[in-house]
């Protein structure tokens, strides 16, 4: 079997009969597709890779395949960020981007009808629904011709192709539907959300915890039920999933032979939950030959390497949402300083504790979360580089904890567990698998941010006049000119931001940089046919195709 086929990462990227094949189910799928494929909105949360599109393409796949089931239309609204310049540009960025979202719309009921043999005309043809998407994400409104699309034009025409295909209701499936970084884009979204949800309309959209910026109508829970499918590593069937989703996605012999060795366990549990890291840690223990995969290294040494390069990956993750969200830039470098003390307080509480008793939390007194430091928890969860616990832990007089789960790649990285450097891979297993749920490292805030000064202070652009700080986040005019306050384009900035950004290891990217002309990511993303990264040492097509992949989800 090939590298390219293997480790592609994303599902929306699987052809139809390798996505059908290379699945495993989630401990809860059941319970979620019938949340996703029948009445009622519907929020499925969870970080990058935990599984959520693939959920969404399983549900949209069950009611193609059915023809009791609903009419199923998939969109992904990845590209959202793309259309935030025009927000900037003294445009109506409401109207374009409502636009644009109606358009895509279109163009996911075309291709539903398409599955189902239909040929049914809607009332904007496919072409010029390509056309005028495409357009806007190039932000190029002014070169878009056709009469407004409304949202009850887009009803009528769901319902009659609802009707023609003989089904009783409609289900829209909206991928990556809250991902821009752009909270003016996510309010409008979510006020769309509101609007197409009916008796026979049921939006379902992907969120992500931290991140997410809901309109002021709009509330969680009463207008969207929201869905947590991150399968937590402490779950009981957590380990037998990802062995599950091994023995699709490898050859049976191989897949045996990961299945013997506990290496696969231990990189299963610092994948924390996340299908897609495992996939990664895995490719990068791949013995090739001739661009064919013939073998899996787990030797522990090259193991652990892995796991700490995946923890690195995962943080930068987390880092580079100062280019996605200056204004919590603060937020950001104090989160780094307090992930490395949380991981540090429980390397120090394990000290000396047998394996079966190592913590892999921190316990914050609710009293202590005040809304900034919750913030930054929130912002971790985005990353996947924590867990909170749903409900909470009382302590009788001292009071009721927020427990946290660390990334359990960060307590291997730091060898946090029982104090020890040569720990077996049997112990690192024991230590996450057999723990005592009451075990966890309580401490406080101050401990947390340390001596950090002014740690969450935001970071307002100054007036581009007279250079005079903002007195608040939403402020439009200058308080000392009086001049209108204007913020940068995030979608430009991440454009021009460097590839030091993306989480590739630092003697590729001195590759890239050393032997072509590649400095940021939109020179990656204008290479054409992957050029200039073909011609760089080790860089195959596999990986010049994953480097724009990650260069495309870093402007997501």
């Amino acid at each position: 079997m090939s590298l390219e086929q293997v480790f592609v990462e994303q599902a929306e990227y699987l052809e139809d009969k390798s996505f059908n094949e290379w699945h495993a189910q989630h401990p809860d799928e059941s319970k979620i597709l019938r949340k996703l494929t029948q009445g009622g909105a519907k929020l499925i949360s969870g970080p990058r890779g935990c599984g959520k599109t693939t959920l969404m393409l399983k549900g949209f796949h069950s009611m193609l395949s059915s023809s009791d089931a609903a009419f199923p239309v998939y969109v992904n609204y990845k590209r959202s960020l793309s259309i935030e310049p025009i927000y900037k540009s003294g445009t109506d960025g409401t109207y374009w981007f409502n636009q644009w979202v109606l358009l895509k719309l279109y163009l996911g009921v075309y291709d539903t009808l398409r599955r189902l043999g239909s040929d049914l005309e809607l009332s904007i043809s496919q072409e010029e629904a390509s056309k005028a998407a495409s357009l806007l994400e190039m932000s190029n409104a002014s070169q878009v011709s056709l009469r407004p699309l409304s949202v009850p034009s887009l009803e009528e025409d769901l319902l009659r192709a609802t009707e023609k295909m003989r089904r009783s209701r409609c289900v829209l499936l909206l991928d990556d539907a809250a991902h821009a970084f752009s909270v003016d884009q996510q309010r409008d979204f979510f006020d769309f959300f509101r609007q197409i949800k009916s008796q026979y309309i049921s939006p379902k959209a992907a969120v992500y915890p931290g991140v997410t910026n809901y309109s002021s109508s709009f509330h969680v829970g009463h207008d969207a039920e929201q869905i947590d499918v991150w399968i937590k590593p402490d779950r009981e069937e957590y380990l037998g999933f990802m062995r599950s989703f091994v023995a699709t996605r490898f050859p049976p012999a191989l897949a045996a032979t990961m299945f013997s060795s506990e290496s696969l366990d231990l990189l299963s549990f610092a994948s924390f939950g996340v299908p897609r890291t495992l996939l990664n840690m895995l490719h990068e223990l791949a013995i090739e030959k001739e661009g064919e995969l013939v073998g899996i290294n787990l030797n522990r040494t090259e193991v652990l390497r892995v796991i700490k390069q995946s923890f690195s990956n995962t943080k930068k993750l987390f880092t580079s949402l100062s280019a996605k969200l200056p204004v919590y830039r603060t937020f950001i470098d104090t989160g780094e300083l307090i992930l490395t003390n949380s991981v540090a307080l429980v390397k120090a509480y394990n000290k000396g504790k047998p394996t079966e008793r190592q913590s892999v939390s921190i316990a914050l007194a609710t009293e202590e979360l005040t809304h900034e430091l919750s913030k930054v928890f929130s912002l971790f969860q985005y990353a996947g580089l924590c867990i909170p616990r749903e409900e909470l832990v009382s302590r009788g007089e001292k009071g009721r904890f927020q427990i946290f789960a660390l990334h359990y790649a960060a307590l291997v990285d730091a060898n946090a567990l029982i104090g020890s450097k040569s720990l077996s891979v049997s112990e690192y297993i024991t230590a996450f698998s057999k723990r005592n749920a009451h075990e966890f490292t309580r401490t406080k805030a101050a401990s947390l941010t340390g001596a950090a000064r002014d740690p969450f202070a935001l970071s307002l652009p100054p007036c581009i006049v007279c250079q005079t700080p903002r007195v608040f986040e939403d402020a439009k005019f200058c308080a000392s000119c009086g001049s209108p306050l204007t913020a940068p384009s995030t979608y430009l900035a991440l454009m021009n931001a460097d590839i030091d950004k993306l989480p590739l290891t630092r003697t590729r990217i001195n590759k890239i940089k050393e032997q072509s002309s590649i400095r940021k990511i939109k020179d990656i993303l204008y290479d054409q046919e992957h050029r200039a990264l073909l011609g760089v040492d080790r860089i195959g097509s596999y990986w010049a195709a994953r480097i724009v992949a990650l260069a495309e989800e870093f402007v997501e």
